[in-house]
């Protein structure tokens, strides 16, 4: 699921900012042929974001997790458990793809992101120090209401990067939504593994707001799913013609 902030006539643009500027509404023949040359056995997570929503054949975005703004994508702020089920220095070369709730009117799920894991993170504070100038400003909870990166406080308090108190304080919508350390301090059940941020290739991550490609069945139902790379493009995905359904 996505993490709902902000009010109803809100919702997180489209990036501005390259390299994810030029990686908006590709069509699913000109994605598995760039894809194609890829490690196909690589896996991926899917998943039904609850924060998208329609108004035509236009697809919003009105969560903070993933976040696509500054140019790279970064899921940091939702999805949590999913997150904890590799260690943080097992992500990389992974897949994640988010797709839109069904529409009563379709009954199907349109593709939203889709990204390959290039790095990921154990804390904010290791993420931060990541991070361009221009990317932090992007993605600041405290100065964006569709952020999903904390600013910590400063170098004081570095040694205590999963407490909230070290972090300044998030947008009201962020404290509205629920407990907001959360995102800074989860840690699975049973083997106590946090929740890895997790920041995106720049060359293999895509966004859509159009209803280009959906997920080739009926419901990918809720939680996530993990297949392969290959199986995925080829099995799961199917073009879209929004004319002819929506």
């Amino acid at each position: 699921m996505g993490c709902c902030v902000g009010k109803s006539n809100d919702y997180q643009p489209m990036p501005s900012t390259n390299p994810l500027k030029s990686k908006i509404n590709f069509s699913l023949d000109r994605l598995v042929a760039l894809l194609n040359s890829s490690n196909l056995s690589e896996s991926i997570y899917y998943y039904v974001m609850t924060t998208i929503r329609r108004r035509g054949d236009t697809l919003q975005h009105i969560g903070s997790g993933p976040n696509w703004q500054g140019g790279i994508i970064t899921l940091c702020t939702c999805k949590h458990y999913m997150r904890s089920l590799r260690d943080v220095n097992n992500w990389r070369g992974t897949w994640v793809a988010g797709f839109s709730t069904i529409s009563e009117h379709v009954g199907r799920n349109f593709l939203m992101y889709l990204m390959r894991i290039d790095k990921a993170f154990e804390s904010h504070w290791s993420l931060w120090d990541e991070l361009t100038t221009q990317v932090r400003q992007a993605k600041s909870t405290d100065t964006n209401q569709f952020g999903d990166v904390y600013r910590p406080l400063g170098r004081d308090t570095q040694e205590n990067q999963f407490n909230a108190c070290s972090y300044h304080q998030p947008h009201q919508s962020h404290k509205r939504r629920y407990d907001w350390p959360r995102d800074i301090n989860y840690q699975r059940n049973g083997n106590h593994r946090r929740s890895a941020l997790l920041l995106g290739d720049e060359e293999y991550s895509f966004v859509w707001d159009k209803c280009e490609i959906l997920f080739n069945s009926e419901n990918i139902g809720r939680g996530h799913r993990t297949v392969e790379l290959g199986d995925f493009l080829h099995n799961h995905l199917c073009e879209a013609n929004c004319r002819s359904i929506l």
